[in-house]
């Protein structure tokens, strides 16, 4: 006997039952996926914003810091004032960046780094202001700026891991309820559940691949997601950050605001790169003679001016060589050094050499040309004649094993650098045998 209650669904009712359900389980996956992409949108803009930032800053403060303490031991040992100015610009450069980091980051350690980075300051101050300072003490405020600094860093790291565990997790519930519903509406609509199943899952995939590229560090990472929707605007936000973040590394540089050629840190990243490439090279360490009289006789603006064109000489030479590779740095004052392959050293000098040797005449007025020489007092107060600028380079071809890290291979290219010095006029010499460190 039939049941009163019970009614037959004809084919046309049956089609659009299904039809009904299968996009009501599209719409709730589809709404449900974007609620989810916005979150995730949102969290990856926090990110981008202020925890990818407060690395970048953090990695910058631990430079400047280094380059500090460098500096001051420089001219506690050769007194020179022009350590003295790039200090300073780099305290600068630091409380700026100490301020950026408050901005994006509430951490307790910050007013702990900023306090110890005073007290390093002052002692810093007394150094350079030629009073007895206690060097010991600047040592113990540095090592502790620096372990603030490791710490801030490390919190902010760890703070960062949780965000993208937070977001991976919103992510796999995202897909999974997203692939959940549309499955649903695969049993009713094959071909428009696959579909959306196709796409969700291929750009979703391709986000979460992208946030670990840019979170490791890979910034010219394209998702390759067309714009028109969440997911493109995603991608698009992705790639705005990776080029901001790119901007920002290269700012980081120290490039000397004289030459704008790369400096101390820049110099020793890429000496220690070469080293633990085990790569050959020569690393040339090039030093103008009788700089400092000419400064005293013609002034600092004048002695800036030929440092800047040297530099530019230095860099064009090299780069003439055909060595994509080289490397060309300004350590400062009229020190600069040249990394460049080793069977191209002796070339590489030779063109250093004839190059500032036609141009530092020009520099000179008619009478000292002639002369060969201009009068001056000497380091220690006595009057001389001082030929004209010159050159000597020290190029050290360094082979696998032959040096531990940048500082030895400094440490030897001065020292022959000295005894190239003891010769009058434009020299170089090339030592291909590592050099003693008792030398």
């Amino acid at each position: 006997m039939s049941s009163p209650w019970r009614f037959h669904l004809t084919l046309v009712q049956k089609m659009i039952l299904s039809f009904a359900l299968s996009g009501l389980c599209l719409i709730g996956g589809l709404l449900y996926s974007i609620s989810g992409l916005g979150a995730m949108h949102k969290m990856e803009q926090e990110i981008a914003r202020k925890d990818l930032k407060a690395a970048t800053i953090t990695i910058r403060l631990r430079e400047l810091m280094i380059a500090q303490e460098r500096l001051s031991g420089r001219f506690n040992i050769l007194k020179l004032p022009e350590y003295r100015s790039i200090h300073d610009q780099n305290a600068e450069d630091f409380r700026a960046g100490l301020s950026d980091l408050k901005s994006v980051r509430n951490d307790p350690l910050i007013p702990v780094l900023q306090a110890d980075f005073d007290r390093y300051s002052r002692l810093a101050g007394l150094l350079f202001a030629g009073e007895l300072a206690n060097t010991a003490e600047m040592k113990n405020r540095v090592e502790a700026v620096l372990r603030h600094i490791d710490a801030i860093s490390e919190n902010q790291r760890l703070d960062l891991s949780r965000k993208l565990a937070l977001s991976d997790i919103k992510e796999e519930h995202t897909v999974s309820w997203s692939l959940g519903l549309a499955f649903a509406g695969v049993l009713f609509s094959t071909v428009i559940a696959g579909w959306m199943v196709y796409s969700f899952a291929r750009s979703i995939g391709k986000l979460q691949y992208a946030t670990h590229r840019i979170a490791s560090g890979d910034f010219d990472h394209d998702p390759r997601i067309d714009s028109g929707d969440e997911i493109g605007s995603l991608s698009q936000d992705f790639r705005q950050m990776a080029v901001r973040l790119k901007e920002l590394e290269q700012i980081s540089l120290d490039a000397s605001p004289l030459t704008r050629l790369p400096g101390n840190i820049a110099i020793e990243r890429d000496i220690n790169r070469r080293l633990r490439d085990r790569a050959t090279f020569a690393m040339c360490y090039i030093d103008l003679d009788n700089f400092k009289s000419y400064n005293d006789h013609y002034g600092y603006i004048k002695a800036s001016e030929l440092l800047k064109e040297v530099g530019k000489v230095i860099y064009d030479q090299v780069r003439a060589l055909g060595n994509p590779d080289a490397f060309v740095g300004h350590i400062g004052g009229d020190d600069f050094v040249v990394i460049i392959s080793a069977d191209l050293a002796e070339a590489a000098c030779r063109a250093i050499i004839n190059s500032v040797d036609a141009l530092v005449p020009g520099y000179y007025s008619e009478q000292d040309r002639r002369a060969g020489a201009i009068e001056g007092v000497d380091r220690y107060g006595v009057q001389r004649s001082f030929p004209l600028i010159s050159v000597s380079i020290a190029a050290l071809v360094c082979r696998p094993g032959d040096y531990g890290h940048a500082a030895e291979i400094a440490t030897a290219a001065a020292a022959v650098k000295d005894q190239v010095k003891e010769s009058a006029g434009s020299n170089y010499v090339i030592v291909r045998e590592a050099v003693s460190r008792e030398i």
